[in-house]
């Protein structure tokens, strides 16, 4: 029953134009060419997916800008045993690819063709350089880059966070987000 029921999903989601887009969906994503969100995936309301974009085992916000080719939550194969091969390692030792979601917080911006490993959990309102390779949690409204990915600086101070969190703009609908955001009393730097 549980795989005819997956049959039937794809199916319905071939028909409806969202190929290779399986996994649990909010209202009002857009996903350009090639994008593939595995079943494991559960995606907010309102985010942007860059072509090439691939999405495995996560759990991603609202309001979030994910650029071309960005990975998401990879599988992991056992590195230490005698084959990393999953057909294999799975019959004989019950590896999974899927241990743990990465978790990408609300209103994250990840540049193109960014890596984040499983597990990962990104904060709210976070940057994510071009090209960076994530293997550590990195805090809310912080920018990071490179390979591996480290903090450079901070999007906002404590205090102009703080306003932003308790605005809870991201877990509202486009119309009422915009108008916590214009009443919020700091003007961010650009």
């Amino acid at each position: 029953m549980r795989i005819a029921r997956k049959v039937l999903f794809r199916l319905f989601r071939i028909m409806t134009f969202k190929k290779g887009v399986y996994g649990s969906i909010g209202k009002k994503n857009k996903f350009t060419t090639g994008v593939f969100v595995e079943e494991a995936a559960s995606i907010g309301k309102y985010n942007y997916f860059g072509p090439y974009s691939m999405i495995n085992h996560a759990i991603i916000g609202n309001y979030c800008s994910i650029g071309p080719g960005v990975k998401m939550g990879q599988g992991k194969h056992s590195i230490s045993y005698v084959t990393t091969y999953q057909s294999i390692s799975s019959s004989l030792i019950g590896h999974s690819l899927n241990e743990e979601p990465t978790q990408i917080g609300n209103d994250v911006w990840c540049g193109a063709n960014v890596v984040i490993m499983q597990g990962v959990k990104i904060g709210d309102g976070a940057v994510i350089g071009a090209n960076a390779v994530v293997t550590k949690d990195i805090p809310e409204y912080a920018i990071a880059v490179g390979i591996p990915a480290r903090v450079i600086s901070y999007r906002f101070n404590e205090e102009d966070v703080k306003k932003i969190k308790e605005s809870q703009w991201f877990y509202k609908d486009i119309d009422k987000a915009k108008d916590s955001i214009r009443q919020l009393e700091f003007n961010p730097k650009n």
